[in-house]
């Protein structure tokens, strides 16, 4: 079984100390090193705004200032990680923010703001994807995403809406077929109830990319859609992921970080750059975590 040698994973460690955002930075010394808790939420606050949402590029691929459900359900992935509670403000300010946000015509949410196109963004996530009639499936991402953020805190919104929004939920997993798109099933998988997890896997299995020549474009890869062992889609993708972990270890680059693999396709070059130094230290930290998760690293 490949691993990433002691001297490669000292180069991933370098890079994240010398180029990351103080976020990753945190996130790092925390998760790898024994680092304070309180470091993460320090760094977390910069992106936080007053309305209790969070924004300012803490996704790098929008740098909007303003609050996006994007960059909140964003934030909410890094609390839970932290193990905040749900007397946490930040929690209780941001989950306040998504309750009155809630478009009933979906029934969900919409990960980008009408307004989006007023500044400089991805591709993917122009308003036109994104707007009513738009190709974006919202039920199921990130209105998937955010359901599962609610089950850690259920008790930040009214029953009701957490009933009605996951009947919502279900109904609509049960009637896809064919490729539901590797970010948007990782996601929807961690939404999962007794009666969904069979459909999710035959979606798994409709979506995952198993051919290693595309892995190094955007694709929906084996660790995508489960990025570790107790990933909800883990055991359906086994020997997809066995090969996708051996091929990773492969991608490190000679600093030490990993890539990401999409470009914003020559669309506000300047902003493209200051979101691509951005995702070196995401990037890299994800790919450790996951490489340490699947036990492939040496020493860890």
């Amino acid at each position: 079984m490949k691993k990433l040698t002691a001297p490669a994973y000292q180069r991933a460690r370098d890079f994240l100390r010398a180029h990351a955002r103080p976020l990753e930075r945190a996130q790092f010394a925390r998760e790898f090193e024994g680092g304070p808790p309180a470091a993460v939420r320090e760094a977390l606050a910069a992106f936080r705004n007053p309305d209790g949402g969070f924004g300012n590029a803490l996704e790098p691929d929008l740098p909007m200032p303003a609050s996006s459900v994007l960059a909140t359900t964003t934030a909410l992935d890094v609390l839970h990680e932290l193990g905040a509670s749900d007397s946490d403000p930040f929690v209780r300010d941001a989950l306040a923010w998504l309750v009155a946000r809630v478009d009933p015509e979906l029934p969900g949410w919409r990960y980008v703001p009408s307004n989006v196109d007023d500044s400089p963004h991805a591709p993917w996530w122009s308003w036109a994807l994104h707007r009513p009639g738009g190709a974006w499936d919202h039920v199921l991402n990130p209105t998937g995403r955010i359901l599962s953020q609610l089950s850690h805190w259920p008790g930040l919104a009214p029953r009701e809406l957490r009933e009605s929004l996951r009947a919502a939920f279900d109904t609509h997993v049960m009637a896809l077929t064919g490729d539901a798109g590797g970010d948007s099933l990782h996601y929807a998988a961690q939404a999962a109830t007794d009666r969904t997890r069979a459909k999710f896997r035959e979606l798994a299995a409709a979506t995952v990319t198993r051919d290693p020549s595309a892995w190094s474009t955007y694709c929906a890869k084996p660790l995508k859609l489960a990025p570790t062992p107790d990933s909800p889609l883990a055991g359906c993708l086994a020997s997809e992921t066995a090969l996708n972990l051996d091929w990773e270890i492969d991608q490190q680059a000679a600093d030490g970080s990993w890539l990401p693999s999409w470009t914003w396709q020559g669309q506000f070059p300047d902003e493209w750059e200051r979101a691509r130094r951005a995702w070196l230290g995401e990037v890299t930290l994800r790919t450790l975590r996951t490489l340490r998760a699947w036990g492939r690293i040496e020493g860890l």
